[in-house]
Order: C-alpha cells, then sequence, then structure tokens
C-alpha cells in the first residue's frame, strides 16, 4: 500500500467522496473523527458503510474515533471494508491491539496517529511488537499542542513551531 498523498474527507458528506477519489490522492481518509460534529456521527457512519460497498480503486481508509471513547463497535462496523483503519490518539501498541481485538482477525492494516497524546511519544520504537498489523505510522501536529496547553502549533506563515518540526 503506498501511502504518499492522503486526503481526508468528512465522512458526513458523501457527496464530496467521488471527487476526493478522482483527486489523484494515493487514498482517501473517510473522516468519522474530528471533522464530523456529535450530532452527525450516525449519518457518517452510514454514508462510509454505503461507499465501501463499491469499489475503487484508490486506498479507502477509514478514520475511526479513539479506542476509548464509547464508539468502536459503531466505528468499526460503519468501516467493514475499508483497506485500512487511521487510528487516532493511539498510545501505543497497546491501542493497536485493542482495535485488533474488537475487530476480529479479519482486521485490515492499520495507520496508528503516534503522536496525538503527550505520553505516546514515549511508546513510539515499540511499535516494532506490532508490525505486522501496520500500513505505516503517522503524526499530528494539532492535538498534541492542545493537550500540552501550547497556544498554536504554527506560525503566522502556516510552518510549524520549531517543536513540531
Amino acid at each position: 500500500m503506498r501511502l504518499r498523498s492522503l486526503l481526508f474527507v468528512p465522512a458526513d458528506r458523501p457527496e464530496r467522496f467521488a471527487k476526493a477519489a478522482a483527486s489523484g490522492a494515493d487514498a482517501i481518509i473517510l473522516d468519522l473523527e474530528d471533522s464530523v460534529a456529535l450530532s452527525r456521527k450516525a449519518v457518517a457512519r452510514e454514508a462510509v458503510r454505503a461507499t465501501l460497498q463499491d469499489h475503487t480503486d484508490v486506498v479507502r481508509m477509514v478514520r475511526i474515533n479513539p479506542v476509548d471513547s464509547g464508539w468502536l463497535d459503531d466505528d468499526l462496523a460503519a468501516a467493514r471494508g475499508a483497506d485500512a483503519i487511521m487510528l487516532p490518539k493511539a498510545t501505543g501498541p497497546a491501542t493497536v491491539l485493542a482495535l485488533v481485538e474488537a475487530y476480529g482477525d479479519d482486521c485490515p492494516p492499520i495507520l496508528p496517529i503516534a503522536t496525538e497524546v503527550p505520553a505516546a511519544i514515549f511508546t513510539l520504537g515499540e511499535y516494532a511488537r506490532v508490525n505486522g498489523r501496520l500500513c505505516g505510522l503517522t503524526w499530528g501536529a494539532e492535538d498534541l499542542p492542545a493537550a500540552i496547553g501550547a497556544a498554536t502549533s504554527r506560525e503566522d506563515d502556516g510552518s510549524y513551531t520549531e517543536p513540531y518540526k
């Protein structure tokens, strides 16, 4: 699975899915997490479920809500048929294993967002224990600053501040 360019699409906006798939991105991420309001989570899950029934040449990844959000079972039910699952707020291999256990043996590859919570930084090297379940590791520059009380992660010109480069 080649993942050079990833395009996020709010999962409650299915009218955008086809355009995203035609964009040339290596993968589209049907986002059930941050881009979907609480009141629209169920609508978003239905849209994901419906679009995953259609075949496409682009990799379709579903960003679920965090494992401990209370929505894991509903999100995973909607994500059946995804090519991969993006795992937000991952704290290490234990989070990956919890996802695999909840999904089952046919769990697709997982892409953890490995730096969204402060404690996660100390477990980065441990992902080697679950590398057979991963399609990569990625980082997030927005949730970590919020978690540590930083005012911003970006300069006025949009570039990252020193701690996030």
